[in-house]
């Protein structure tokens, strides 16, 4: 532990010189020694494990605000140095790569940007499904070229399977994460403009994927394809934007019927919610399963991520995914169902089959100077103040991969 000890000591004293935005005056001791820590963390591998239970970090609980809003910049810099390095060889090679998953990808610059101003990502998924690796290969080359207007960085995987669900499988859901989450640290992206986008069977992978993890996209279009039929609850889109397209004759697998009911879904579910559901259902005439959608293309980019939803549904549809927006369970349970709502400081929750759930907050949620109290099913499961923890804002950074995903403080709660 003295070893540990004198690591940090030499940590704070390089970041004292070195490693602030701010100049000395405006940097309190604990805050340098706090951004020491963190670089410690991330650039000390050898040691990297024993940190994770070391008591230092319980000299930075209850961070003031402005503590916990500056060291944010810290982490990610140095979160991103760190996860460079470990996804090199992802990046390089074009590859992502989950056990005997093989998921290649290309990068096309679309267009050009300003010099150090944050660009968007489109992620395009292509068409194909249950045929030979040559005909889904030949749908991935095509998917290449399809999208010219697409926004931003123009980012096409090829599917990791020749299967039926090759985008909605339990395995794809990690490896989309980590494709977005090494595309960040590569690449100049804005976390708050990812696209999501597919034709044909990669459009049941929009509709999937979007689905499943809404957090991680500004909008989802899917085309020349239908959502699948209890996988895909319709307010999971209470905060994402979603826009799909159907050719009128495009009859195969029951798709024209599956939109058109889910468009009434959604309206339904409007109704109730004015501000909610920003989507566009588009039929074309006259048309079967070849469509010109290029228009999808373009309305993706007039869309920012809401990270910061103050009310949301989430109906776990995958136990591959676990964090949902300020959400996070660890025991993802088929016919879970969790209706949270943030008003003031006042958290209330409705759920079904859902025992344990860890809350993530910040300032942007809640006033945490002050108590915050949480009911489920209306009955008072937590009150009291929950402290800004810097152990808080890296463990999330590094779940998520994502700066707009970490939280300075959570509440773990039992419901029974």
């Amino acid at each position: 532990m003295h070893f540990l000890r004198l690591f940090i000591l030499l940590a704070f004293a390089v970041t004292s010189l070195h490693g602030s935005n701010s100049s000395p005056e405006e940097v309190s001791p604990n805050l340098a020694l706090a951004r020491g820590l963190v670089n410690l963390y991330f650039s000390a591998p050898l040691i990297h494990d024993k940190m994770r239970d070391s008591k230092s970090w319980e000299k930075h609980t209850g961070l003031p605000a402005t503590d916990a809003m500056q060291l944010l910049p810290t982490i990610w810099k140095a979160y991103r140095k760190n996860q460079r390095k470990a996804s090199k060889k992802a990046y390089d090679h074009r590859e992502i790569v989950n056990g005997d998953d093989r998921m290649p990808f290309t990068i096309k610059r679309l267009s050009k940007r300003s010099k150090g101003k944050q660009q968007a990502l489109t992620i395009s998924l292509h068409g194909g499904g249950d045929m030979p690796k040559s005909e889904n290969d030949a749908q991935w080359k095509a998917q290449q070229e399809r999208y010219p207007n697409a926004p931003g960085l123009y980012v096409c995987p090829r599917a990791p399977r020749d299967t039926w669900n090759q985008w909605h499988g339990d395995h794809v859901y990690p490896m989309i994460e980590e494709l977005i989450e090494t595309l960040l640290v590569h690449e100049n992206i804005d976390p708050n403009q990812i696209y999501l986008m597919g034709y044909s069977a990669g459009g049941y992978g929009a509709f999937n994927l979007g689905n499943a993890m809404p957090d991680r996209f500004a909008a989802v279009a899917a085309s020349a394809a239908a959502p699948s039929p209890n996988q895909t609850p319709a307010e999971h889109w209470n905060n994402l934007a979603l826009r799909f397209e159907i050719g009128e004759d495009d009859k195969a697998y029951n798709r024209v019927k599956l939109c058109r009911t889910y468009a009434e879904s959604l309206d339904g579910v409007r109704r109730q919610d004015k501000a909610a559901f920003d989507y566009e259902f588009v039929e074309h005439e006259n048309s079967g399963h070849q469509i010109s959608d290029q228009a999808c293309a373009s309305w993706l980019g007039k869309h920012i991520r809401i990270h910061r939803p103050k009310s949301l549904v989430w109906k776990p549809s995958t136990a591959r995914v676990r964090q949902f927006y300020w959400l996070a369970n660890d025991e993802v349970l088929p016919g879970q169902e969790i209706d949270a709502t943030i008003d003031g400081n006042q958290i209330e929750l409705k759920t079904s089959n859902v025992n344990n759930l860890t809350i993530r907050l910040d300032d942007a949620l809640v006033d945490l100077d002050q108590p915050i109290t949480v009911k489920a099913n209306g009955m008072k499961v937590f009150q009291g103040f929950v402290k800004r923890e810097l152990r808080s804002l890296i463990k999330t950074m590094e779940e998520r991969g994502d700066p707009q995903h970490a939280y300075c403080a959570e509440v773990n709660l039992y419901i029974p």
